[in-house]
């Protein structure tokens, strides 16, 4: 197990050792030296575990590597710099992970992502922006998870919709 690499006597501790450690368990790279940090390494760490990528250094940060990270981890977006963040990259988080719509800056938030999140996983609708918030999302958000209906506008709430809420989750009628 990888992170067991937090208890490797220091003697015993090299550059092949370190890379089979990210390798069987991303997040072992937070006991890595940043010196020893590298591309091949970050990108083993984060083809293992997604959210391995808040241990990388900014300056190792790529948007292979970030790509990489997203299509393991959705969430992982969180850890991704702005500027590494497209709307392909973020498209592919959220397809991975409905609720990283979250982590995606309001300018890439188009319909088509939006749309994506939430058929993924329909607790992300709490994430769209109000003027992309169409009958089409909210009943894929809905069929996903019946409770999203209380993000639903109001106006937005059909008798259609409240149908499909309360025969896809019990709970969404509590």
């Amino acid at each position: 197990h990888g992170r067991a690499l937090e208890f490797v006597p220091e003697k015993l501790k090299t550059p092949e050792l370190y890379f089979n450690a990210v390798q069987s368990n991303g997040s072992a790279l937070e006991f890595v030296p940043e010196v020893l940090i590298t591309p091949e390494i970050s990108l083993a760490a984060v083809q293992s575990n997604g959210y391995a990528l808040k241990y990388i250094p900014t300056g190792l940060l790529t948007a292979e590597i970030c790509s990489a990270a997203v299509q393991q981890c959705g969430r992982a977006l969180e850890y991704m710099p702005e500027a590494l963040k497209t709307a392909e990259v973020c498209l592919a988080a959220v397809k991975m992970d409905g609720t990283a719509l979250e982590y995606v800056p309001e300018s890439l938030k188009t319909w088509e992502v939006c749309f994506a999140a939430v058929k993924a996983d329909g607790r992300s609708i709490e994430h769209v922006p109000e003027e992309l918030m169409t009958p089409e999302i909210c009943l894929a958000a809905i069929r996903q998870e019946g409770r999203a209906l209380k993000f639903v506008p109001k106006q937005l709430r059909t008798p259609e919709l409240c149908l499909a809420a309360v025969t896809s989750d019990q709970k969404s009628i509590y």
